[in-house]
């Protein structure tokens, strides 16, 4: 994968954005923090060579990633914290990061979270996604809501199909499963519904929300990933 900076400072400039955003004089230094980094940049080049986007490859078609392009960083970011939590537990270091990236993205997800290994943030200013079994070919954009958790009966947070479109302002909210190839669009709540493989989910005038059958052969998932969402 083709950077934007050198690996070595790449690294520099995310110590200085930490020490800068969070200067408790606690350093970003270590052999946790390196591999952490190491796996992250790792996790980002898997991530994004399925990507179809111009500006996730080079001119040469390579893999790139740009530490000036907001929704590449916010990806690298989660996938850094994720990694160093599960290397070290390195909570201080992890909570950095995570606050980091909601002071210049506006994206939170906890580093304690598992986010799949190929998924899609379109600029996602505004959201926040909680605890839920995430699937790849996840495609979220801004002002975004997850809001799910374990039940009263002690079941775990719903699992999320694979090529889920989460449009700007979708929410889903409550405990039910939802399917593969799903696409909930823009401002449509998915209030403790379960929701059907192929499925496009929408509001209406009237404010109802609708569950139609996709009358398109490709999902709305399918748009930003190059292989089969199957």
């Amino acid at each position: 994968m083709n950077l934007s900076l050198p690996k070595n400072e790449l690294l520099s400039y995310l110590k200085w954005q930490l020490d800068h955003f969070f200067p408790d004089g606690y350093k970003t230094e270590g052999a946790d923090i390196n591999a952490a980094f190491d796996l992250g940049l790792e996790r980002v080049e898997n991530c994004f060579k399925y990507l179809t986007f111009p500006a996730y490859c080079d001119d040469n078609g390579n893999t790139f990633f740009s530490h000036l392009h907001a929704d590449q960083y916010a990806t690298f970011l989660y996938y850094f914290s994720n990694s160093l939590w599960s290397i070290s537990q390195n909570k201080v270091v992890c909570d950095k990061i995570m606050y980091l990236n909601r002071t210049l993205n506006n994206f939170f997800f906890s580093y304690k979270g598992k986010l799949p290994d190929i998924f899609f943030l379109g600029h996602p200013v505004g959201t926040i996604l909680g605890n839920a079994v995430y699937s790849d070919f996840l495609v979220v954009f801004q002002n975004v809501t997850i809001n799910t958790s374990a039940d009263e009966n002690g079941n775990p947070a719903p699992l999320l199909g694979k090529g889920l479109f989460l449009g700007a302002g979708a929410k889903i909210i409550g405990n039910k499963p939802v399917g593969n190839r799903v696409s909930i669009s823009v401002d449509t709540v998915v209030y403790d519904q379960e929701i059907p493989d192929d499925k496009v989910v929408i509001t209406k005038h009237n404010g109802e929300i609708a569950i139609c059958d996709r009358k398109k052969e490709k999902c709305m998932a399918q748009n930003y990933f190059r292989v089969p969402i199957e």
